[in-house]
């Protein structure tokens, strides 16, 4: 999971998806409560000014096959933590205790036969408030190659207000 990712080759093929970088870095890597990733995503156009900052946290699902991502948001102003992906010891000031958690957002991946992590946020679970949503979903599958992930938000009558109409952006892994 951890890396660079791009899906330049999926937005160069497709206008309706823009261009993004993500980079994805353990922190923390000496706590015993779950694996911990700062995930940066930013436009290809504006490296220097990621629209998605956010720390991950994966720990054991209710199976063998099964985890769960806690996703938090930073505290204060984001534009302090951009680019901290770069550094050796990415948010090493910053303590898990400081973050936000994001209510109702979890994902659960499920290990699939072909080792494909997929999973899902429960529906109508996670709040959202920009461009006039209600709450937003989110659909994922992961593999050692890439990264698809499917975020669509929704107003209280159930039309989808932003995100992907189509399908899922595919982010290929460019580096370690």
């Amino acid at each position: 999971m951890t890396g660079n990712y791009s899906n330049d080759a999926q937005a160069k093929a497709d206008a309706k998806f823009d261009s993004i970088v993500m980079h994805m870095r353990p922190i923390w890597v000496d706590r015993i409560d779950g694996l911990w990733l700062y995930v940066e995503q930013s436009l290809s156009a504006t490296l220097d000014k990621p629209y998605r900052q956010r720390v991950y946290q994966i720990v054991d699902g209710n199976d063998a096959n099964s985890v769960v991502v806690r996703i938090y948001e930073l505290p204060g102003d984001l534009a302090q933590y951009a680019g901290a992906w770069k550094k050796d010891q990415p948010l090493r000031q910053l303590m898990p205790d400081l973050l936000v958690p994001r209510a109702g957002c979890n994902v659960t991946l499920r290990l699939d036969d072909s080792k494909a992590w997929i999973g899902s946020t429960e529906p109508n679970q996670c709040s959202a408030s920009s461009d006039g949503a209600s709450y937003s979903m989110s659909s994922v599958t992961m593999t050692q190659k890439e990264i698809q992930s499917w975020d669509r938000s929704y107003d209280s009558k159930g039309s989808q207000v932003s995100g992907s109409t189509t399908g899922p952006y595919i982010f290929i892994k460019t580096s370690r």
